[in-house]
């Protein structure tokens, strides 16, 4: 099968490191398997045989290399040129773009896609999954939320005869890296923020994270993906952490507590600080995220990782392998 990335940034570069890496184990399950495409904002870069990797690994502005075209990424999708796309463009929750068309013309055109870009799949779930669907291809999305937690992969796979009664946990690494500091530091939720920004943890505007925006949009997507809902992002009850002092820190600690940044998905939709037992297994600290799902026959399960940065390329490799087992035993 043909490969093409769209969104050659952080995470389209270092997939296309680590597919080179593994491609021997990916080779064993397609041995036909390439790369063909890789395409940014400028334009994209395109070999039917199969891209140079190294030199593309090499390469800060793949718009330097010969055969780069200046066109619309779009283009790799309307002319047939790859199976697979990875389409890992910049998140926009206003309108999805420019993720969202490249996904949808895929779909349409029974293209498989892989995406980590949450814009797409908050705004358009049910209309992607039924294009899918209608054209027998695959549309799979682990790395968009908690980053390396395999937490559709678990439930498609290993609960599959469990309903979900309700999902709650920590899906955003930055709100938990600052009340993690508050917590063990003793310092003011303005000071924690600054040190987060100083160490690009958080964004010089914080508000997308600390507001609950983030965290409510995964919310809308493990609703609609694991419970069959169709909610959108104003469904989801936001709180933000910003009003959190550290006495209210402080207090809960001598309780034996802990205050995080909590998603809900129950009767109501809900992104909130909450008191967790020190002792839960939800209560983790630094950039790490946690989920815990009650379920009427496993009843309780957490997990823990890593929701952003490197580790979400765990995820895409996997769906891409997903993908290659089953579409080679066709």
């Amino acid at each position: 099968m043909r490969l093409a990335i769209i969104g050659f940034g952080f995470l389209g570069r270092n997939l296309l490191k680590i597919i080179w890496e593994k491609m021997s184990l990916i080779r064993e399950i397609d041995k036909d398997f390439l790369i063909v495409g890789a395409a940014n904002s400028k334009g994209y870069i395109y070999n039917g045989d199969g891209l140079n990797v190294e030199r593309l690994i090499t390469t800060k502005d793949i718009s330097k290399l010969s055969g780069f075209r200046a066109e619309p990424a779009l283009n790799l999708i309307k002319n047939d040129l790859c199976d697979i796309i990875v389409e890992a463009t910049p998140t926009n929750i206003n309108d999805g773009e420019p993720g969202l068309t490249h996904i949808r013309l895929a779909l349409s055109k029974g293209i498989h896609v892989i995406t980590p870009n949450k814009g797409p799949l908050v705004l358009a779930f049910r209309e992607l999954t039924e294009l899918a669907k209608k054209n027998d291809c695959d549309l799979l999305y682990e790395g968009a939320v908690a980053g390396a937690i395999p937490i559709f992969s678990l439930v498609r796979e290993c609960l599959q005869g469990d309903k979900i009664i309700r999902l709650y946990g920590i899906l955003n690494g930055t709100t938990n890296y600052i009340l993690s500091r508050m917590f063990f530091e003793e310092i003011s939720f303005e000071i924690a923020l600054k040190e987060a920004q100083e160490k690009g943890i958080a964004e010089r505007d914080p508000s997308y994270d600390v507001d609950g925006i983030d965290a409510a949009c995964k919310i809308v997507i493990l609703s609609n993906a694991l419970m069959g809902r169709d909610v959108k992002i104003n469904d989801v009850e936001r709180v933000s952490i910003r009003g959190i002092t550290q006495e209210a820190i402080s207090l809960a600690k001598k309780a034996n507590y802990a205050i995080k940044l909590i998603g809900t998905i129950n009767k109501r939709l809900e992104v909130a600080p909450k008191l967790i037992p020190i002792n839960h297994p939800l209560c983790v600290h630094g950039t790490l995220n946690a989920i815990h799902l009650e379920t009427d026959l496993a009843r309780e399960i957490t997990l823990v990782g890593y929701g952003a940065g490197k580790e979400t390329i765990s995820a895409i490799l996997n769906d891409i392998i997903t993908v290659l087992k089953r579409r080679t035993r066709k």
